[in-house]
């Protein structure tokens, strides 16, 4: 990717902390339309829709309607301040890592980068298995794995497909995801059609014991959304990086392609969940597993149904797990050591990363690293918290791109750190994760007084940092101003 900062800004970035891979995605080589957006959410919704409803508590008993409305609801609270965050990515044409130094300083970005880069990494190699599945069906069995066997050829051909995708850069994903989404449509219509003509259930579920609508649903919700809310929130930041690829520089013609952008997502997702409700309905399959145990059952009986089922679980496992995952995974990489790894090179090291922990985890039957990604993610909301707290009462959206790249200027605080963020940082996240038992290694939380917080982590993560953040802030302006 190319780009120029001067656009912006007179004077050369600092080759400390630029390069061509996140300096802003200016030119119309690198312009995403909507439909290239629309093509990653169909994968990227496929993948999650059977994640997010075996994960919720209690889902036996919510209707349909309810558990749309629980689905909904979490969407909405994760994906508005990724909309807030996205905004700079679309406006001023960089990616989340760069953008979180006008918060956290130069340097400081390091920190929320590089914690979302071991997340990624870390479900990027876990993901993969889905299109290791599909590789397996078409061979039929190649590389079955045993428990034992530390090198799995159908992961390492699944692996090779992901690595020659994004050394291509993001553009490689965006023509691939252009011709993944529409044999991913046609299959889901394949799979429904055919279950609608043999599965045995009704449409749509129908619980043995439906919780109605009074005071039980309600407190039932809570936890359920606050499941829902924890599967989404990696989602909320990596949609800055696709977004920024689509940055016009025109605020009208920026606005109308958030509007269109953030709205694709969850009309997308809604969809996909109605059908995949509808889909372990009418095949009796349950709501446990993923959405590729789900298509195989689902098309088990059905004359060529395994090679259905393997192209939907190939196309839309690369689209998906390079979409959420290794994009954001190399453009953080990449952007806490710019000198000497671009995208292409900081993504592969992600892809190999995340490849190993997934074979060590394996082959030790040590599943904790699961836990401590998990773990991981519930600062995100902190991150969400203190970005959109900078962008929209700090800076009032004003940003001076230029100076995100060098060092001296209005983003370099004190040696490249901002210590207000990242004491809003730390205070946000150990409320959201100091009363979780995953990745404890232990029977319960660190800090068991924090425990009927965890069930709302990203949110208490969020609010408390952002209004930590806030105050610290701005009472430091004022401070400033009274002088």
């Amino acid at each position: 990717m190319s780009g120029t900062v001067e656009a912006h800004a007179e004077g050369a970035p600092d080759r400390r902390f630029a390069n061509a891979d996140l300096l802003p995605a200016e030119t119309g080589e690198f312009r995403w339309r909507w439909w290239d957006f629309a093509a990653i959410w169909v994968c990227v919704s496929w993948s999650l829709a059977s994640l997010m409803l075996s994960g919720m508590p209690g889902q036996d008993r919510f209707t349909w309607p309810q558990t749309l409305l629980i689905c909904g609801v979490a969407q909405f609270v994760v994906l508005l301040p990724s909309f807030l965050v996205e905004h700079a990515g679309d406006r001023y044409g960089v990616p989340f890592a760069v953008f979180a130094r006008s918060a956290f300083g130069v340097r400081g970005a390091a920190l929320p980068a590089l914690l979302r880069f071991a997340s990624a990494c870390v479900f990027f190699g876990f993901q993969a298995d889905l299109g290791v599945q599909g590789i397996q069906l078409l061979t039929g069995g190649l590389g079955e794995y045993d428990g034992d066997s530390f090198f799995n050829p159908a992961y390492l051909v699944f692996l090779a497909l992901q690595l020659w995708i994004i050394t291509k850069g993001p553009n490689g994903l965006r023509r691939f995801a252009d011709l993944a989404a529409p044999v991913l449509i046609v299959g889901l219509v394949v799979a429904f059609l055919w279950a609608s003509a043999h599965g045995t259930g009704p449409v749509l579920p129908e619980p043995a014991r439906p919780i109605g609508w009074g005071a039980d649903f309600w407190l039932a919700a809570a936890p359920a959304l606050a499941s829902a809310t924890a599967l989404f929130a990696a989602v909320g930041l990596t949609v800055p990086d696709l977004v920024h690829l689509g940055s016009s520089g025109r605020r009208a013609e920026g606005t109308g392609r958030r509007l269109g952008v953030g709205l694709l997502l969850p009309v997308l997702m809604t969809g996909i969940l109605l059908y995949t409700m509808a889909l372990m309905s009418l095949s009796a399959y349950g709501t446990d597993g993923y959405s590729g145990s789900l298509t195989v059952h689902a098309l088990s009986d059905m004359p060529g149904g395994s090679v259905v089922a393997a192209a939907m679980l190939i196309v839309a496992t690369l689209c998906g797990n390079l979409g959420l995952n290794l994009v954001s995974a190399g453009y953080d990489l990449s952007s806490t050591a710019p000198s000497v790894l671009g995208f292409r090179g900081a993504a592969v090291l992600a892809a190999l990363a995340g490849t190993a922990v997934a074979w060590w985890a394996r082959s030790s039957s040590d599943y904790e690293v699961l836990s401590w990604a998990s773990l991981a993610e519930g600062f995100f909301g902190t991150v969400s918290g203190i970005l959109a707290v900078e962008y929209w009462i700090v800076r009032r959206t004003r940003l001076r791109p230029a100076d995100l790249y060098r060092a001296g200027g209005p983003y370099w605080y004190t040696g490249g750190w901002n210590w207000r963020a990242v004491v809003a940082f730390a205070a946000g996240g150990v409320l959201a994760v100091g009363g979780s038992p995953e990745g404890t290694g232990a029977d319960g939380p660190l800090l068991p007084f924090l425990a009927p917080l965890d069930d709302f982590g990203w949110l208490v993560g969020l609010v408390v940092a952002g209004g930590l953040y806030a105050v610290l802030t701005l009472r430091a302006r004022s401070a400033r101003a009274g002088d």
